[in-house]
């Protein structure tokens, strides 16, 4: 498989994905430490004498950015190292280096000294260097990753890729660099939008103590608002001379830059406001106050040459333009964690996303979970954990601790309009108190508690999977009605696609005149029963499933897009836009 351009941008096997990685919490150091690295695949843990092949980072073994291009087993070791030195003029006080994202389970050694030990594989960490010498110094990597383990969390991951699941992702799968700091830092920064009161609410947190500070927002260029954080290192700003709002249609922004000590960081937001409201006797996703349609593609975020990794900047802007000219105002990323420019690229450009949680467990017992909606038969999800593949308390301990990172991850993502907790009850339990504990944590988004099947009645959606029938939607009284998945109409573009039948879902020849039979005698009717919300599968095409609006490669778009824009500008409640 060759490895694909986008926007004349080929992957710099030196440097890829250059760019700064945090874009909601940037400093001006930074040095990527993306590229080539020596490597080397045994059995053995503390193996670190023998580096007979490269590796370039941050692609996954088994994809074919990363030059290796093959899958392996959970008794494998994967060892990576990269010697570096810092460039002259670049340490202040202090080093940081960064891991966006290593599946699942890895240590971490700088010249010869364990500085953390991670376990996860969606989740970014931070090691302070204390190990650092002048001159070159030694980084080293070791990896185990079970993609079948019960305990971690896995998305679409499968140890072989078939039906609705894909090739695994193992090792360093996202960017890592290094920044220099002063001895005291800016830990993080809470942004909170106030779209009825016209303010912004800014919290930080700080390693140290604050004897000085400064925040400034600026709105294109302009200075539009000022001010020091409080003891509790909190301001509140009024932006009520200088009000835009944030929408699809309109995607303004404000930037942020704030200063504690030494420390600054620079970070951006948008006014904006998600919830629901009362339209023709029907609760409705809102927008700003203001019943708004959403119409949104499921998207998988995997790559043919990169897998879990975009291959480029420029190739996660393609995918959300894409979107965009097809008419589609959201996307729902589903049980995968973007890169943190993702997101970025969402808010600038006007992309709405509902952000999954990563699903887990158990293997899961299809007769139950996905046989069983089909007859209207829901499972309470207290009571028959092994049917959900949630038996194992070791699994139901790690996604309730890791729910708290993940939000405070994605709190200050401006396009972040919705959280889904489980998706089809793959590894799902106690979702009722789980959506109270994530209304906790996050009490500025919508909560899909239980997307598609097994529903709990908890949650701000009705959310409906409906595949194999008519689409017929029965209106909710208390919140609001979901599609949040359906079509799937499986469409092969020779010489664009894998092989595959597209398993569990009906082929259509006429790919276009199929939509238009789906959306205008199926999904636009449902607006009378307050559909406000409609996730059509999918984006792309993904391995052997043939189901996309783009081939895999992205070369193709199978729809014709004015079609596609047409029935996109029907789904509309009230008649209006923001």
């Amino acid at each position: 498989m060759t490895m694909f351009t986008y926007e004349g941008k080929r992957v710099d096997k030196n440097n890829p994905l250059a760019e700064y990685p945090t874009p909601q919490f940037a400093r001006d150091s930074y040095l990527s430490l993306n590229g080539e690295w020596d490597f080397h695949v045994d059995q053995s843990l503390g193996n670190h004498s023998f580096y007979p092949r490269h590796i370039t980072v941050p692609f996954a073994v088994e994809t074919v950015l990363s030059g290796y291009e093959h899958r392996i087993t959970k008794h494998d070791v994967l060892h990576y190292r990269r010697k570096f030195s810092l460039p002259a003029g670049f340490l202040k006080k202090r080093v940081l280096l960064h891991f966006e994202a290593v599946d699942q389970r890895c240590d971490v050694y700088l010249n010869g000294v364990r500085v953390v030990h991670h376990e996860g594989g969606y989740l970014p960490f931070t090691v302070d260097c204390l190990e650092l010498k002048d001159g070159e110094n030694e980084l080293l990597v070791d990896v185990q990753d079970d993609v079948e383990s019960p305990a971690f969390p896995r998305g679409k991951q499968a140890k072989s890729s078939s039906g609705i699941w894909y090739t695994g992702t193992s090792g360093i799968w996202g960017s890592v660099w290094l920044e220099s700091v002063p001895n005291e830092v800016i830990q993080s920064i809470r942004i909170d939008p106030d779209y009825d009161q016209k303010k912004v609410r800014i919290r930080a947190t700080f390693e140290g103590r604050p004897t000085s500070s400064s925040l400034q927002i600026y709105h294109a260029g302009q200075l539009v608002g000022s001010g020091v954080l409080d003891e509790n290192l909190s301001c509140e700003i009024d932006l009520s001379h200088h009000f835009f709002s944030w929408s699809p249609e309109r995607p303004d922004l404000y930037d942020v830059i704030l200063r504690i000590n030494e420390d600054e960081i620079k970070s951006y937001f948008g006014m904006r406001k998600f919830s629901s409201v009362l339209f023709n006797g029907h609760k409705v996703f809102a927008l700003n106050n203001k019943p708004y349609f959403l119409s949104g593609l499921l998207d998988q975020g995997y790559w043919p040459d990169g897998g879990l990794t975009p291959p480029t900047d420029a190739a996660m802007i393609n995918d959300i333009e894409a979107a965009k000219e097809l008419g589609f105002n959201m996307l729902r990323k589903h049980i995968k964690i973007e890169p943190m420019r993702w997101y970025y690229h969402c808010d600038r450009l006007g992309m709405i996303v509902i952000q999954d949680f990563i699903n887990g467990g158990d293997k899961y017992k299809a007769r139950y979970i996905a046989l069983a909606p089909f007859f209207d038969f829901h499972f309470k999800d207290t009571e028959h954990l092994s049917r959900f593949g949630s038996a194992s308390r070791e699994w139901r301990q790690r996604f309730e601790a890791d729910m708290e990172p993940i939000v405070a991850r994605l709190y200050n993502v401006t396009s972040i309009a919705a959280w889904t907790l489980f998706n089809e009850g793959w590894g799902q339990f106690e979702s009722v108190r789980l959506t109270a504990r994530l209304r906790e944590l996050d009490p500025h988004r919508l909560i899909d508690s239980t997307s598609g099947w097994h529903d709990q009645g908890a949650g701000d959606f009705c959310s409906k999977h409906i595949y194999f029938k008519k689409i017929r939607m029965q209106p909710s009284e208390d919140r609001i009605l979901s599609l949040s998945e359906f079509g799937g109409y499986v469409h092969a573009v020779e010489g664009h696609s894998t092989k595959g039948k597209g398993v569990f879902y009906a082929r259509k020849k006429d790919l276009n005149a199929a939509l238009v039979d789906l959306y205008e005698n199926q999904v636009v009717p449902a607006l009378s029963q307050g559909l406000s919300v409609s996730v059509l599968t999918q984006l792309t095409d993904v391995e052997q499933e043939l189901n996309g609006l783009l081939t895999y490669d992205r070369k193709v778009v199978k729809v014709d897009k004015e079609t596609m824009r047409g029935l996109n500008a029907k789904l509309r409640i009230g008649g209006s836009k923001e």
